[in-house]
């Protein structure tokens, strides 16, 4: 499987070596370099590519500014020559953080994780239809089947899974989740909570007591279509 990359950095010798290390990783191809962020995000804004090799101090806008301005930002690896910056890096669940001077075993560690993060998202998307929700959660890729999931609760950039099992926390808005559940299996309740409709027990017009006596409410804006669903 082919990858393409951009690589973004102010500073030229960096995008070298990267430029440099792309071309002994056969899978791996260069698409484009930056060395102003604000070319990288007006591009990346209007072009998809796999992996994105970003710097993050730079003039005028910084790495994370960048991600910011990219409501589907791609697979990031971070290269930069401060390792404060790792902290943040992992907060925002990138994928990898590479500390300047970039050795090259440690470049191709990286680029190979990206290689199965994204062949295990593409399986996962071939088999959505199957009963799977795929999310990214502790730092890796889960697979959660649609039949184990009980509530999912909305917390601003963030959303919690629940399952009889586990809990799992991924980065992501909770009305984007919810167009990757089947239609007919779960109800939105509420504006921080969808549930499965299996796991409901009793419900009223302002509460629902789902699976494990856990009671959540339901919002005023929701409760219509809530009740209908369940008809």
């Amino acid at each position: 499987m082919k990858l393409n990359c951009v690589i973004i950095d102010d500073e030229y010798l960096a995008i070298e070596v990267l430029k440099v290390y792309c071309a002994q990783v056969e899978t791996l191809s260069v698409e484009q370099t930056f060395k102003k962020p604000g070319e990288a995000l007006e591009w990346l804004q209007k072009n998809k590519t796999d992996i994105l090799f970003l710097d993050i101090e730079m003039p005028k806008l910084n790495g994370f500014e960048v991600l910011a301005g990219l409501e589907r930002p791609p697979i990031v690896i971070l290269t930069t020559a401060y390792q404060h910056f790792a902290v943040k890096a992992f907060d925002l669940e990138m994928l990898d953080y590479l500390v300047k001077p970039i050795e090259f075993e440690r470049f191709e560690k990286a680029v190979n994780r990206a290689a199965e993060y994204i062949a295990l998202r593409k399986e996962g998307e071939e088999e959505e239809n199957d009963g799977h929700l795929l999310i990214k959660s502790d730092y890796k890729l889960s697979k959660v089947p649609f039949n184990s999931i009980q509530y999912i609760e909305g917390l601003g950039e963030y959303v919690k899974i629940y399952t009889p099992d586990k809990t799992f926390i991924t980065l992501a808005a909770i009305k984007d989740l919810e167009q990757s559940l089947p239609e007919k299996g779960f109800v939105r309740i509420h504006k921080s909570y969808i549930v499965a409709i299996k796991s409901i027990i009793s419900y009223s017009k302002t509460e629902v007591k789902i699976t494990g006596n856990i009671k959540l409410p339901v919002g005023r804006v929701f409760k219509n279509s809530f009740i209908e669903a369940l008809k």
